[in-house]
């Protein structure tokens, strides 16, 4: 059985494929590594959108009003 690790790039790249890919499937791609290393502020960034998803899931119509 192997240990995936992922690198976080910077801020900026994350954003842009946040972007591209959505908030469902950018976190689907992180959730699957064992470990993450990288700067402090990627990591500030994915757990944002960790939240975000979460409030989401708990109230379905909040995605709707900030829109």
């Amino acid at each position: 059985m192997g240990f995936n690790q992922c690198y976080l790039r910077n801020v900026e790249n994350l954003s842009k494929e946040f972007n591209r890919n959505g908030l469902e499937s950018f976190l689907k791609r992180y959730k699957k590594y064992d470990s993450l290393t990288g700067p402090t502020e990627s990591f500030d960034f994915l757990e944002s959108k960790t939240k975000q998803y979460e409030e989401s899931i708990n109230n379905p119509i909040s995605i709707f009003i900030r829109m």
